[in-house]
């Protein structure tokens, strides 16, 4: 079954959000994305764009692989001043060229002034090239007070990232290294640097955030929030956890529009790729999360990110309705939004004919989720957080997945699951609210 509210292309694999911007009204939304198959490989940028953040409407594939050459992960700016001469107000992809033979990875630009709707590659490329295979996910944004703009990039395989700066986005040069500094887990992936709001305080701190392939905890998204002057990103806080889940992986945001509190927005792929191999062919394999607007809270000695779900993702739901679990087995659909108390103790269980289950249980503060997939052990997942009780514990279900946001938006988890049905049989203990969506995304 396809996602309710979720985005997923209409067919073949999608992973990695790019190029993540917004023009005009609308808000662009690129995809690593195999135009050919649901399997990884012939990575070109798939295109969506949203005037909602809610509602997404899939366009055709913007930058394709050709001459041996992936387009791999990376971002997009709106060139306002037109500093790299491909025209004021040009939308630039900034991304990875990777040869298809593994052997080289370099960063490249292309260009649109028809509002990402075709793009032509810059004739000079690649932009960045430090002859290497692991070289990757270039993150580009506008530094206002350097009057520069600045790429964060990884080289992979040495768990590192480093801070280029250019004036025209064609030519780079070096400012600083972001050093591994006991980063758990190899492979880094995905860096996003960003200014985030700190909650009530009326001052910012800057997130670093990257993806780490294997061996991290949680989704492998971790960051670090520091300060950064336009050379050098000085950390002010141990690695944390973005997502305790298995998958939420290679987030990236749109650094504005911002909301009335200075909130960016950034979504993720629900998926990993230790996972989603096993997923079986149905045509179309990989969705979204959510987007979520971000900030910062201060959490004793040290900076906690926070992600609260797009207001407008609300507006896709109906009523509110009182669900008691204590009147035993009751029917749930399989997109709801559920909100349980977070000062009281309950639990609940979804369950489908083939023995999947999904178990959330909130006893003395601690959050415990544990996914069971018989089918596909490859899921099979448990975790536990603690979460504060000034808030409801949200579960936003859709077909396929499961967000779960906790403590105000300070602790997220987000699984797949091969839950089927229309569906699913609900049995537990205390009582929920579910909304219902109104529409499909």
């Amino acid at each position: 079954m396809r996602p309710r509210y979720h985005y997923a292309p209409a067919a073949n694999w999608l992973s990695d959000p790019n190029g993540l911007v917004w023009q005009d009204g609308e808000w662009h939304m690129f995809y690593q994305y195999n135009p050919f198959s649901e399997e990884w490989g012939h990575m070109s940028w798939g295109h969506a764009v949203s005037r909602d953040l809610a509602q997404w409407q899939e366009l055709p594939v913007a930058l394709a692989e050709e001459d041996s050459t992936m387009i791999f992960s990376g971002s997009a700016v709106i060139d306002h001043a037109g500093s790299a001469g491909l025209g004021k107000d040009a939308m630039i992809a900034v991304y990875t060229g990777a040869r298809t033979d593994r052997a080289h990875q370099f960063q490249c630009i292309a260009a649109s002034t028809d509002g990402g709707r075709t793009f032509t590659k810059f004739a000079g490329n690649p932009v960045l090239d430090r002859q290497m295979a692991d070289f990757r996910d270039p993150s580009v944004f506008w530094h206002e007070p350097s009057q520069q703009w600045i790429m964060v990039v990884v080289l992979s395989d040495e768990n590192r990232a480093l801070i280029y700066g250019s004036t025209n986005l064609k030519d780079w040069h070096e400012l600083s290294e972001i050093a591994r500094d006991g980063a758990p887990g190899h492979l880094w992936e995905c860096p996003f640097l960003i200014e985030l709001p700190v909650e009530g305080s009326g001052k910012t701190r800057w997130l670093f955030k990257v993806d780490v392939l294997s061996g991290a905890p949680g989704s492998g998204a971790l960051y670090r929030v520091g300060q950064f002057d336009g050379v050098r990103f000085v950390p002010e806080t141990a690695w944390q956890i973005a997502d305790h889940g298995d998958e939420f992986y290679a987030a990236i945001g749109w650094t504005d529009p911002r909301d009335g509190r200075n909130r960016p927005t950034w979504i993720g792929w629900m998926g990993n790729h230790a996972v989603q191999k096993h997923l079986p062919l149905q045509g179309w394999r990989g969705a979204m999360s959510l987007p979520r607007r971000l900030s910062l809270r201060r959490d004793g000695e040290t900076l906690k990110l926070v992600q609260t779900v797009e207001p407008s993702c609300r507006a896709l739901f109906g009523p509110a309705e009182t669900l008691s679990l204590d009147d035993g087995r009751s029917p749930l659909g399989a997109a709801a939004l559920l909100e349980a108390p977070a000062r009281e103790n309950w639990q609940f269980t979804l369950a489908d004919d083939a023995g999947r289950t999904f178990q959330c249980a909130l006893a003395t503060g601690l959050l415990r989720v544990t996914r069971r997939d018989p089918v596909t052990p490859q899921l099979n997942h448990a975790s536990t957080m603690t979460v504060s009780d000034d808030a409801p514990v949200e579960i936003w279900l859709d077909s396929g997945s499961i967000e779960v946001l906790a403590s105000k938006g300070a602790d997220c988890l987000t699984l797949q699951h091969r839950l089927a049905g229309e569906a699913f049989s609900l049995r537990g203990e205390g009582s929920l609210t579910v909304r219902y969506p109104l529409t499909s995304a």
